[in-house]
């Protein structure tokens, strides 16, 4: 798999994402794995990516990872959402 910024749906600090492209060219990860590795390392605690990593939920930010039917927020919520 290689790096592609339009797999991501919203914004990602820029830091976050030459960590996972690196994850992805030097180490061969995947994207998934390379994104929580990044966001675990990189994130601030607290902050929305951060509590999407502790959920281990990124559909909001990499979709194209995820079945197709699980993108449907209402039916699945993201946990982290109100916290």
């Amino acid at each position: 798999m290689t790096f592609d910024e339009t797999d991501f749906a919203k914004r990602v600090p820029k830091k976050i994402l030459d960590r996972t492209k690196e994850n992805m060219e030097v180490y061969n990860m995947g994207l998934y794995d390379s994104f929580k590795e990044a966001v675990r390392e990189l994130s601030k605690p607290g902050t929305k990516l951060w509590k999407a990593w502790y959920y281990d939920d990124f559909r909001e930010y990499i979709p194209c990872v995820y079945i197709s039917e699980y993108l449907n927020f209402k039916k699945y919520p993201l946990k982290y959402k109100d916290k």
